[in-house]
Parts: structure tokens; C-alpha cells; sequence
């Protein structure tokens, strides 16, 4: 069975082989478009079209949800409660492994 060689690969340089400073030849790697497409969203992209499509005659306020760490802002505090109950979860060291497939009952609660 004879093998294909690809057009660029390294057994078969182009017809016009491009040399860098150093004098190896140039590499030519394209990404795929899909791919190149799809890595070019983000969270900060996605939240700009959301709000540059809010209608600016609503007086109703908009809740921003992108806020990043939740830390620097006093009303995301969490509970003592729920603060409380991380700490002793840590003490018992019953939860020191991976759970259930199915969780454990407490949390399923």
C-alpha cells in the first residue's frame, strides 16, 4: 500500500519554501476556522451583546451578573451557617474521598 504524503508535510516541503532568520524553513499550521471561531468567544463577548441588545427606554434596573470574585462584594457574603457546616464537613474527615455515584444522602436533601 503506497502512503499519501500531504501537501506541506515534512517529507515534501512547498514549492516555495519560506526561510525563517535562523535559515529553517517556516512552518505552515492553520487552525481549523471551526475551531478558531468557537475559541474566540468569552464570558466578557458574550455579556457585551446581551447588554449592548438591553433596551435603553427600560427604567427597570439590570442586575449584572459578571461580577468575577464575589469576595469584594459585602451582599455575596455567604451565610455563618453555611460557613459552619464547611468546617465540620472538614473536621469529621468523613468526606475526605470521592462520593457515591448517586451523592450522599445529606446532600441530596
Amino acid at each position: 500500500m503506497e502512503a499519501k504524503m500531504e501537501i506541506g508535510s515534512r517529507d515534501q516541503p512547498p514549492k516555495h519554501e519560506e526561510k525563517l532568520e535562523n535559515g529553517s524553513r517556516k512552518w505552515h499550521f492553520h487552525g481549523k476556522q471551526e475551531l478558531n471561531r468557537a475559541s474566540s468567544l468569552s464570558v466578557r463577548g458574550i455579556l457585551k451583546a446581551i447588554t449592548d441588545n438591553l433596551n435603553e427606554a427600560d427604567q427597570r434596573p439590570t442586575i449584572m451578573l459578571g461580577r468575577g470574585d464575589p469576595s469584594e462584594y459585602p451582599c455575596f457574603r455567604t451565610t455563618p451557617i453555611a460557613e459552619d457546616a464547611l468546617v465540620d464537613a472538614i473536621r469529621s474527615a468523613k468526606f475526605n474521598c470521592y462520593a457515591p455515584a448517586i451523592g450522599i444522602l445529606p446532600a441530596r436533601r
